[in-house]
């Protein structure tokens, strides 16, 4: 029987804390729904800011006093402004506002029907292509990373590639399912004499030409739109890109070959996974990502042994793996 005079057998913080974190992301959403980060670059009052949004103005302070509480905000006297890093990524007007990224995946991630799809399953097949190209909105996907991908992941990237190729060399590279084609992009600002390829779906790739020219890059970067499943890559590629893709490509095996068929002889493979297990069971980050996709029938991710195991049975060899990221670089034996 439980006693006054004894501990629990177990900490119960995790359990009675569930609610928390999601009710933080549901300020930083709403936030960003209707107007606020963008208009608290200088400081507000709760009444100037309801006047330009046209909001409640005590609802709205309620709001504002609580994102200052979990330090999205803060407040001096009556006025509330952005604390810096909240002015970096979620004021549209900065340029590494990564808004429409995390709207995005609140939407794709949506766990609102969680228990009714574990209990009666899928309502009805809300797709055809079993590997998810018209269950994703790869469009928005693509264009709401094109920051986010700016927060780490592409120096890490660029960084890897200036170990591979010296900064002249001439290099023909393909970057399959490149989406944004940020990647490629940078690939052309930093190797001079790059010439690459992102190919992607049609419905992605006008998005894809349009962030290329704006960059400046169009002399270097191409955009081809195709399905890399079924479509022929090219050969003689001296850098093939695979970021994030590997669980779209159908059959592991086929597309370990095509790719193995389309690098050249002293090219290099990049493959970042999500690094599933075979259990399924982690990591728990893209997991809980997929889950309401997995939830509403698709079933497409792959597991790390199994894109590893395609790769080297299709004659690649591993020269770099950073295994905290997923990544992988390969070459032909």
């Amino acid at each position: 029987m439980k006693s006054a005079n004894e501990m629990p057998l177990y900490e119960a913080k995790r359990f009675m804390s569930l609610a928390f974190p999601a009710l933080e992301a549901q300020l930083v959403y709403s936030g960003l729904e209707l107007g606020v980060f963008e208009h608290l670059s200088e400081p507000k009052t709760a009444q100037e800011l309801s006047t330009i949004l046209g909001c409640d103005t005590r609802n709205l302070r309620l709001l504002l006093n609580t994102l200052t509480s979990v330090k999205y905000l803060r407040k001096e006297s009556e006025a509330y402004q952005n604390e810096p890093d909240t002015d970096y990524y979620l004021n549209p007007g900065s340029e590494m506002y990564i808004g429409e990224h995390i709207l995005y995946w609140r939407d794709m991630t949506s766990l609102d029907n969680l228990t009714e799809l574990v209990k009666n399953g899928p309502k009805e097949k809300a797709f055809e292509d079993e590997n998810g190209s018209d269950f994703f909105d790869f469009r928005a996907m693509g264009n709401g990373a094109r920051n986010s991908i700016y927060t780490g992941r592409v120096q890490q990237f660029i960084k890897l590639s200036k170990e591979l190729f010296e900064p002249e060399k001439e290099l023909k590279i393909l970057d399959m399912g490149g989406g944004s084609g940020i990647l490629s992009i940078e690939l052309a600002r930093n190797f001079k004499n790059a010439r690459v390829v992102v190919f992607d779906q049609p419905q992605v790739i006008e998005m894809t030409r349009r962030i290329i020219e704006e960059y400046g890059v169009s002399s270097q970067v191409a955009a081809k739109a195709g399905n890399f499943v079924t479509d022929e890559l090219g050969s003689g590629y001296d850098f093939i890109i695979a970021s994030g893709v590997m669980d779209f490509v159908g059959d592991l095996h086929a597309m370990a070959s095509k790719l193995y068929k389309a690098l050249g002889g002293d090219g290099y493979l990049y493959v970042s996974t999500h690094g599933i297990n075979e259990s399924f069971t982690e990591p728990a980050r893209f997991l809980l990502g997929w889950l309401s996709s997995h939830l509403n029938g698709l079933d497409i991710l792959k597991p790390d042994p199994l894109i590893r195991k395609a790769l080297l049975e299709a004659g690649f060899e591993p020269v770099l793996t950073v295994k905290a990221e997923n990544e992988m670089v390969l070459k032909k034996k």
